[in-house]
Order: structure tokens, then sequence, then C-alpha cells
């Protein structure tokens, strides 16, 4: 079998995670005591990652839910911004949620991401993988444990060049206060008690510039994607084959947390070996899942 190339992938876009926060329950679901809130009208919280707008409970004058590829690297026929994926979809299967549990499995910050189960998606398209079929959550073995591990992310940095860069926003509070003017417009013409009790917690809970601080953090995550895949190409928009017979490494950063709009930004990459895996990509799959790695 000949040795074909590694597709390096770049996905970004908003998402939505509707969840409570300190001192609230990880399974409070209407947000009490925590600076996160369903307000009136809206479902309960349920802590699902959603990278599209599937299933999202979208706030008005809100960034528009969705991530995709917008480059891609390593196929020799194609410029990174003109490739044939870019604009496909990336989401992440199965209800994927931040587990931590209030410190009880992970502190803030070191949430892991359960199940992670990546899929890309465009027109006929179709490449997904599963980061382990053998892992049972809540863990319980000292196995589930260091996979477990795998998932947490390395902690929160502090980064406002690269969010201001990703987003195009260096400062959440010109964003927040152009939106509070929008909203009280909204409010002056509501027709329905509910409207009017949602609008008012939105714009409260924007007055309050504590609830903005998240913003220039972000999580970082390395996930070697080790389990069960599906691939349907039948267009042959990569290069060859994708290889399952390694890791694929996955590495993203959830950040610009936007406590009104319960959204945030990602940036992502996907290496995808075609045919053999070259020795590189093997290597850094194989560090993603060294368990010496230090993970806090």
């Amino acid at each position: 079998m000949s040795r074909g190339p590694t597709i390096w992938v770049k996905f970004s876009g908003w998402f939505q995670c509707r969840l409570p926060t300190d001192p609230d329950p990880s399974d409070e679901p209407r947000g009490v005591s925590g600076y996160v809130r369903a307000v009136a009208g809206e479902p309960d919280l349920d802590r699902v990652i959603r990278l599209q707008p599937v299933g999202a409970t979208p706030r008005s004058h809100c960034p528009t839910i969705g991530v995709t590829v917008v480059r891609v690297f390593g196929d020799p026929r194609h410029g990174p911004d003109e490739h044939p994926l870019v604009g496909a979809a990336v989401d992440l299967l199965d209800d994927a949620k931040f587990e931590g549990r209030n410190h009880i499995l992970a502190e803030d910050g070191f949430e892991a991401v359960v199940p992670c189960h990546l899929r890309i998606k465009k027109d006929g398209f179709v490449v997904q993988r599963k980061f382990a079929d053998a892992f049972s959550f809540p863990p319980v073995t000292a196995d589930d444990f260091q996979k477990f591990a795998q998932l947490q992310a390395t902690g929160v940095n502090i980064s406002p060049g690269a969010i201001g860069e990703a987003t195009g926003t260096f400062n959440l509070a010109p964003v927040w206060k152009a939106r509070t003017a929008e909203l009280q417009k909204d409010l002056a013409v509501a027709h329905s008690d509910i409207e009017r009790a949602a609008l008012s917690s939105r714009i409260e809970s924007m007055s309050n510039p504590g609830n903005a601080r998240f913003f220039a953090a972000r999580m970082l995550y390395s996930i070697p994607l080790g389990g069960s895949a599906s691939v349907a190409d039948p267009n042959g928009l990569l290069p060859g084959k994708p290889s399952t017979a390694g890791d694929w490494p996955l590495e993203f950063w959830f950040g610009a947390w936007d406590a009104d709009a319960l959204c945030g930004f990602m940036v992502g990459f996907l290496a995808v070996p075609t045919e053999e895996a070259s020795d590189a990509t093997k290597n850094i799959a194989t560090m993603m899942a060294d368990p010496r790695l230090e993970r806090r």
C-alpha cells in the first residue's frame, strides 16, 4: 500500500451550550444561583454542546451558531482556502457535554468533553470518528479514568489576542452595550408578559460586567480519536481513503464565552491520514494518548 498524505482540516465558528453554573448543581434545569438562567419561554438547560443550529435555542441579536471547515491543508490538488471541504458542517454527536460535575470529576476549566464523537459533513461526504468504543461514563475502572483524563481540557488560558483575532471582538463590553440597546427597543414593543420577562432578564444580566469575565478565556483540548469510524467520500474530496489503523489527532479550543448568548467560539484541527498514516501523525497521536501527559 502506498503512503498517502495526512490531511489537516481546520474548523471554526460559534457553538452554544446552555449549562448551569456554580453554585447551581450541574443538573439544575433553569438556573437559580449561578449567572446562567433559562429565561422565560426557553426550554430547560441541558448542557449539550451544539456546534450546529439544530436543537439550539438562539437568542436575538446574538452570534449565529455554526462551526464549519474553514481551511484544509495537505491536499496537493487544492489550496487551503479553495478545498471543496471548506464550508462543511462540523458537529459533536451523541449529545456531548462538559463533564466536571461541580468539582467531583474535574475542576473548573478542566472539564472533559463526553462523549467525543466528531463528524464532518458536506453533501454526500461524511467523515466521523469516536474517541473510543470501550469507555464507560461516569468512569469506574482505572482504564475509564485514564480515558476520561484524555478528554479533559489542559486548563484555562487567558488569550484576549487569540480570541480577538478569531472572533473580531477584542472587548465584549461595547458588543453588550449595543445588544442591550436593541433589547430595550424590543422590550418597548413586546406584546406578551413572557417576552417582556425574557428580555428584562437578559438586560439585567448584561448590566453586570462580571458576567463577561470569561470572554477572554480559552479551554484547550488534545484528544486522539481511536474508536470506530465512518467514511463516505463518493466524489473523492480527499486525496485517498482515510486510514483507521491509528488514532486521528484532534485539537481544539473553546473560548469567547458570551454569557448572554450562551455561546462561545471554537477553533480546531483534525488530522486525517490517508492510506498509511505518516510517521509524524502516528507520533502526534501517540503523544496525545500518553497517560503521563500532565492534564492539570
